[in-house]
């Protein structure tokens, strides 16, 4: 179980806990994490991942799947070091069986209202997964989002809770603690479901 405590290493891992978790494909589905090496010539990248899962809201079944992409039509970030970033969006899907239930893609713009201006402005959306911290609460669907600098060695970096409801309802907050893998292979086991 790696258990992140700081906000400030979250950006700096995100890359990693991917490739430990879920399906990690690119686009031609082999597994991979793709790297890229960072240039103050061109504007930068971080590495894209898909990510999918199952989790039990209200005793029923769901499965959730996200993209986390390189978002060209967003603003460039450009980093107090003088990097410049594509900024990232997620595009998530809930289903309950074939059916989705919910879609939504994110931006760091969902997230302004929680972040000092002057860290905003030179943030990204920097990483996106399924809070596992929140693992025994069957009430709604539970995110983490990572919105920071994307250099690796920066300590700006803010971890936003994540809760959506069945109805579509979202609620955002910074969260201190954050667990990004499964603590056990009955993640997504109901525990009320053998109470009768």
């Amino acid at each position: 179980m790696r258990r992140i405590v700081y906000p400030m290493i979250i950006a700096s891992v995100t890359c990693i806990f991917v490739s430990c978790i879920g399906n990690t494909t690119d686009k031609s589905g082999a597994d991979t994490i793709k790297t890229s090496q960072v240039s103050k010539n061109t504007v930068n990248k971080m590495p894209e991942y898909n990510l999918e899962g199952e989790v039990v809201v209200d005793g029923e079944k769901y499965t959730y799947e996200f993209a986390f992409n390189n978002n060209t039509k967003l603003p460039v970030v450009t980093t107090d070091e003088g990097y410049k970033y594509y900024d990232n969006s997620v595009k998530l899907y809930i289903n309950r069986g074939q059916e989705t239930v919910y879609e939504h893609t994110f931006t760091k713009e969902a997230f302004q209202s929680l972040i000092p201006a002057t860290d905003y402005k030179r943030s990204v959306l920097a990483g996106f997964n399924f809070n596992y911290m929140q693992q025994d609460k069957h009430d709604r669907f539970y995110f983490i989002a990572v919105v920071g600098d994307p250099d690796e060695t920066s300590d700006i970096s803010y971890s936003v809770g994540i809760a959506i409801d069945k109805s579509g309802g979202i609620s955002t907050s910074i969260v201190q603690t954050v667990d990004t893998e499964p603590i056990n292979n009955n993640l997504n086991q109901d525990p009320n479901e053998f109470d009768a």
